[in-house]
């Protein structure tokens, strides 16, 4: 029977937070601007 390492394995936290935080930091504007203009449809464009 295999001994497995009692290290724990730190190779796949960061990267899946990445995979997380990348495209929500990239994405961001674009979120605001939807909620921002749901809420305030005329700031935007206040002659549409």
């Amino acid at each position: 029977m295999a001994e497995w390492s009692k290290a724990p394995d730190s190779s796949s936290g960061p990267r899946e937070r990445a995979w997380v935080q990348i495209p929500l930091l990239t994405n961001l504007p674009y979120f605001l601007f939807i909620i921002i203009h749901y809420h305030y449809p005329l700031l935007f464009f206040p002659f549409s």
